[in-house]
Formats: C-alpha cells, structure tokens, sequence
C-alpha cells in the first residue's frame, strides 16, 4: 500500500500532458550544445534501453498545485510528484522489475548483524548547479535534516528503530555508513529517499528557517537537485515547466547524457473532466487516471488521436471517508476544534461501523464505476498480492445491522426518521473533498444518500485541494473528509505515517504523543514488530493483523477501489510498465523519448 512517496496521500494525480507537440524537433546539435563536459564522463552510466532522439517536450496536466518544493517536508502527492523530478536518492525501486537498484550509490555492503550498511556513492554526480554531490550531502541530509527536531518531517518515523535513528557516519568523500538500533527491513528500499545540497541549505537550517526554504516563491534556479529535470519556471494555477539536468550523470548508448527530453511541462487543470477532455481532444500525451467512465469515449477516439488504452488491473490506490477525532482545541481561540458531542459519536466504534454498513459499495460500484470496481474493506486492496489479507471484517449493505448499532450505542430516531444522540442533539455532520476531482464528489453525494437512510443528515463541502491539505494537516478545521491514499508501494512500512498513532498522516488523530486507544497503541506495536525482522511470513502475520484492526475500527470507512486504467500516445518509447497499478507510467523519465513520424 502507500508508496513513501505515494503514501503521501492523496491520489489526485491524473497525469495530464498538454499539447505534446515537438518543441524543437529532433534537435541533437542543440542539445549536444548545452551538454556538460567532466574530466570523468567515462564514468556515466549508460541506459540499457535502445538509443532514442533528443529535443522533445512532453507536456502533463495535473489537478493541483504543489504546495511545496522542499523534498523533506513534503506531505502531498501533489508536491512529491515534481520533487521527484529533481531530486534522487541512493537507491531506487525498479518498478518493472520490483527490485531495488543502485541510484546515487553505485553499490553497498550489508554487514554480518544485518545492521550496518556501507553505501559506495558514485563519483560522477554534479547537483544541477555544477558543485560536486558527496557524502556531506547524505549525512547532512539525515543529520541535519530528517533528524532535526526542529524541523516538521514525517520522515522521522521511516528512518528510526523503536524511536531511535540511525547512526551516519561519513567514511569518506565518497563512502558513508549507517548502523540501525535493530534489524530494519526495508532499510535499502527506504534509502530511495531524496538526498538534498548541503551547500545550498545548510545556512537556512542554522538560521532557523529550514521549513520555508524552497517553497512555491522560490527562484527556480535555487532549487539544486541531482535528478534528471530542473525546474525552469512555475507559475501557480498555470504550469511548472522543467528543463534537462545538463549535468545528469546517466547517459544513453551512444554517450550522450541522458535525458532525451528537452522539457517537461505540467499544467494546472480545474478538473478531471478537464484533464480527460485535454488528453481525448490531443492536447495532452498520457493519461494515467482514466475513470472508468472514460473509457467508452476514449475508445472512439483512440484511433484518430494516435493513442491507445492499457488496463493495469485493480487499483492499489484506496478512496475513504474519516471523521475527525482530534481532540485538541485551536491555538487561536482555545475552542476544540469541533463540537465535543460530534466528536463522541466520531469516537464511537459502533457509530462507525454503523455507517460503514449503511454505505452502498454495489451502487457505488455501478453508479460512479460501471462495474468496474472493487469493494474496499482494509488499508490495502487486492492489487497488493504480496500483502493484502482478504479475511478481514466485511460491511455490506445492511441497513438493518446500522440502525440496530446505532440504538445499542443510545442514539434513537426521531418521528421524522432524523437520528439524535441522548442529548438530544441532531447527528448531522459536514463531508469535505476536493473540488477538483469530480469522482469523489459523486461519492460525496452517494454518501449523503445512503446516510440519510439511516436518519444522519451529511453537509457536502467541496473545497480547493491545497485548502483541503490545510484544513486536515494543519488547522484540523473540519468533521468529516473524503480522500484517498494512493498506492504503488510494495512494502508496508510505507504507511507508518498513517497507520503509527504518532504519524502526522494519521489523519483520524494524527501526532499522537501517545496512543488514544488499545487498538492503535496495538497497531503500533504491530507496526514495528514487522520492521524488526527479516522473516516474510512474520512480516505478514503482522500486518494481517493490522489489516485486520482496521477493518474492525473502521478509523477510515473505505469504499471501493477501482480499476486502473492509462492513455498512451503512441508515439512515446521505452516505457516500462511498472508491475504495480499504482506506480507511475513515468518513472524513468531521463529514458523515454517520443518517436515523430
């Protein structure tokens, strides 16, 4: 479930590329013009996929604006989905393969108690500013960074034992070495995390101000990273456009250094009927979040558009509804940050349950996803073979079982039908999703239908989507919101920062400083059980168990999930397609080129 880049929430991500016409051709002089010339390009790494053509621009429309280009910070898809762009990490996941591969380091060693791990880096790596990346950068990176206190990063939880980080030491220019408090199991997975410049950032840490370095008003060319693309311009509601990294350290067969793309370019779109209207109508290039509602209108134009439609399978993304159980009170004010008495029924297991079973998943299913589509019961859907446990608690359609729940826990119906708790007070609550994302409004509706079934009377509030990430992330200025997580990962440390009582994704209650209940203090234990050994069947018994609890707490009251569907111009080559539903079909970018005919 949860990639750690796509746990991040929030899978609104239909790539949507805009007028994919070529910028400058097929260009070769031009771009062999800008290339960087090093003493060591003997040392590139080249691609082993065939040869392609220089000088293209693709161009993808997305629905929101990144609410940030600070990689450590970070918290939504939106947002990690252009850092990615430009920053790497020691390792990476071969999404084709499922396997972890060399990125930054050129190779390690895992030392006989299985916790100490020396990374070899590569010397040929430039920051896209030309400055030499060493390990300075990685120890500052985890040091100075993730580990700073001060400094507001759900990355913590990914990189500690127990609570406790790991140890780096630099060894030299070039090597470093990390020593875990205990067995960590997806420590080399886990290293893919993005490693920035010290000598860009180190001066913004020491003065207190890490946290405002690289936003969404920072001059692109300050923004320094080792990957592929550099950000050329952004201009907010209407595009990020990025540039080849002259300096980037892989290169293709025949010795250029790679990528073969001139630009990347995103657009801003209102909405996901926008998006789809950009890739059908030929204005974009691919479109990795086909509804499917889509489907039957992209068929017909397929041909005449020069794209074709791949169906990945079941989606590993998930769609939820949470009602908000914070306790605290807005520093403002010094009020709670919602009614106490709705946040007692939000409390109540029985009062979640009963609207998990009055929710219609088969209407859903046929109404918003014409058939195709799952019913959703767990954290992960049955797209993650690897990790999904199917016996877990089920809530089909019973309206019967919700009202006979909602009586036993002392609500009671009025003569109208309208249900209210002992104090007499109406239950009727506001559900809050993201303007833009039309499918989730349709299930916002549906909710209220079936809601009102069982004498509960929901308020709809579609709001922006960088509103929305406020209101649940930092003022918690909300009841109830719809949402998704989005998927891709394969292992499921991924999650911690949703599913560990003390993670600030952990949207019910998220920053615990101690576990409100049994049941989460049992997910975090649970949670760490399954990091601390190497053994997969242990690791499965786990997180069953977790799977489990989940379904019986219903915290997140899931829904369905659909098929994955994609839209593919013809023209592009050496895509690679990942072997999860969930995973970018972008994801070597610095490899795929666009063939014109």
């Amino acid at each position: 479930m949860l990639s750690r880049l796509k746990l991040i929430i929030w899978a609104f991500i239909p790539f949507l590329l805009i007028g994919c016409q070529p910028s400058g051709g097929n260009n070769q002089s031009s771009l062999t013009d800008e290339m960087i010339s090093h003493d060591d390009d003997t040392n590139l790494v080249f691609s082993k996929l065939p040869q392609g053509q220089f000088g293209q621009q693709l161009i993808l429309a997305v629905g929101g604006d990144p609410k940030t280009f600070n990689d450590i910070i970070a918290e939504d898809l939106s947002s990690r989905q252009f850092t990615g762009l430009m920053f790497e990490g020691l390792t990476t996941v071969d999404v084709a393969t499922d396997k972890v591969e060399p990125l930054l380091a050129d190779h390690w060693e895992i030392g006989k108690d299985q916790q100490t791990f020396t990374f070899y880096l590569r010397t040929n790596v430039f920051w896209n500013d030309g400055q030499k990346f060493t390990a300075d950068d990685v120890v500052f990176t985890f040091n100075d960074l993730i580990y700073n206190t001060n400094i507001a990063t759900q990355l913590r939880l990914f990189f500690s034992v127990n609570g406790k980080p790991f140890d780096i030491e630099k060894i030299d220019d070039y090597t470093v070495r990390f020593k875990t408090a205990g067995i960590y199991a997806p420590f080399i997975q886990f290293m893919s995390q993005a490693i920035l410049p010290k000598h860009k950032l180190e001066q913004a840490v020491k003065n207190g101000v890490f946290e405002e370095a690289w936003g969404i008003n920072t001059p692109p060319k300050d923004l320094v990273g080792t990957g592929p693309f550099r950000l050329k311009d952004y201009q907010f509601g209407q595009r990020a456009i990025f540039e080849r990294n002259p300096y980037y350290w892989k290169a293709a067969p025949n010795g250029q250094r790679l990528p073969y793309l001139q630009n990347v370019i995103y657009e801003f779109v209102r909405d996901q009927n926008a998006m789809f209207v950009k890739f059908v109508s030929g204005q974009s290039d691919l479109h990795s979040g086909l509804r499917p509602e889509d489907i039957y209108l992209a068929k017909r134009f397929a041909k005449t558009r020069d794209f074709h439609i791949v169906e990945r399978g079941p989606a590993d993304g998930t769609q939820f509804f949470w009602f908000n159980q914070n306790p605290g009170k807005n520093p403002e004010t010094g009020k709670p940050f919602l009614p106490v008495y709705k946040r007692q029924w939000f409390e109540q297991k029985a009062f979640r349950q009963a609207v998990s079973y009055a929710i219609d998943r088969q209407g859903i299913i046929d109404g918003v996803f014409m058939g195709m589509a799952a019913p959703l019961w767990s954290v992960e859907s049955e797209a993650n073979r690897r990790w999904f446990n199917p016996n877990v608690k089920q809530y089909p359609l019973d309206l019967k079982q919700a009202r006979k729940l909602l009586l036993e826990a002392g609500f009671r119906y009025r003569s109208d039908g309208l249900l209210e708790d002992t104090k007499g007070n109406l239950v009727e609550f506001a559900l809050m999703t993201n303007v833009e994302n039309a499918t989730r409004k349709d299930l916002a509706s549906i909710i209220r239908e079936n809601l009102r079934e069982i004498g509960i009377i929901v308020n709809l509030q579609f709001v922006d989507y960088n509103a929305m990430i406020s209101k649940i992330a930092d003022t918690y200025q909300y009841e109830a919101c719809l949402l998704g997580l989005g998927g891709g990962a394969n292992d499921p440390s991924s999650g911690l920062a949703v599913l560990q009582s003390s993670g600030r994704l952990h949207q019910w209650f998220p920053s615990q400083k101690k576990p409100a209940t049994t049941w989460e203090a049992r997910i975090d234990e649970l949670m760490q059980l399954q990091l601390q050994t190497l053994d997969f069947a242990k690791r499965k018994t786990y997180y069953d168990e977790v799977q489990a609890i989940m379904a019986e707490q219903q915290p997140f009251i899931f829904l369905v999930t659909p098929l994955a569907f994609s839209g593919i111009k013809n023209r592009w080559r050496n895509l690679r397609m990942p072997v999860n539903p969930g995973a970018s079909l972008m994801w070597n970018l610095e490899e795929i080129w666009a063939a014109y005919r």
